[in-house]
């Protein structure tokens, strides 16, 4: 079956969008949890080694949508890839100078090492991509039945995800005390008095976990991840009512086996 094009674009473009906004999210995280942050040139490399996980994640699932949509690894569906994987390490390494220019130790070393290696994995990625591999493997559509299990999110389609399997059923039970204790958080008398920066840190990320417990048919991998970021940023700032009301839910939305 032909592939839409235009689905492809606009589904990539995304996924520069998304790897941008993670980048910025982890930054601010880091910055929250020192004081005068910007000054030490360890906040830098904190920055690139989270740049460099975040650009290897989703440059990879980028390179799987790809062949499992078009199942093709040369011509048009490459040249879209390649340029969406070029954006996110410009848009990437733009965000990371901005953070230099507000620093009274530079930082630019650390944004040309990032950018070196980002652009060095694209390479690689890209040769393995073109010749039809994904690491030592030959790139290979992802069964049907996976993908509709996956976007029905029946039982069975989720693979382990942190401790415990994602539950539907759970979710639909606590999806909404979910949003309703990160919206109590977000009130509290202990994020009040949080610095700017904390704020920032905590909303960027209890707002992108609130946008993926809203929907009907959330991504569990993307719930789990953004879950174990707040409790673990909310421990860190000192919020602990909210960071074990918020385990606790998490854990009923992935119960163990």
């Amino acid at each position: 079956m032909a592939y839409d094009p235009t689905y492809l674009g606009q589904n990539l473009n995304e996924r520069t969008r998304k790897a941008t906004h993670e980048f910025a999210v982890e930054m601010t995280q880091i910055i929250a949890l020192k004081v005068n942050a910007l000054n030490g040139s360890r906040t830098f490399v904190q920055f690139g080694q989270a740049g460099l996980e975040i650009f290897e994640r989703e440059a990879i699932e980028a390179c799987k949508f790809v062949y499992n949509l078009t199942g093709q690894h040369a011509g048009e569906p490459y040249n879209q890839l390649a340029f969406c994987i070029g954006q996110m390490i410009k848009n990437m390494v733009s965000a990371m100078n901005e953070k230099a220019a507000q620093s009274a130790v530079g930082g630019a070393d650390v944004v040309n090492r990032m950018r070196d290696e980002m652009e060095s994995r694209r390479d690689h990625l890209l040769a393995d991509f073109k010749n039809g591999m994904m690491g030592s493997e030959r790139l290979k559509k992802d069964p049907v039945v996976s993908i509709v299990a996956n976007q029905t999110n029946s039982p069975g389609s989720i693979q382990q995800v942190g401790v415990g399997d994602f539950s539907p059923n759970a979710f639909i039970e606590n999806h909404q005390k979910l949003i309703d204790v990160v919206n109590e958080a977000l009130t509290s008398p202990e994020y009040q008095k949080l610095s700017a920066e904390q704020k920032d840190a905590f909303k960027d990320v209890a707002d992108t976990l609130l946008e993926e417990a809203k929907k009907d048919k959330p991504d569990p991998g993307k719930l789990k991840r953004w879950g174990d970021r707040l409790v673990a940023l909310t421990k860190e700032l000192g919020l602990h009512v909210a960071a074990t009301a918020i385990f606790h839910i998490m854990t009923g939305i992935f119960p163990a086996g």
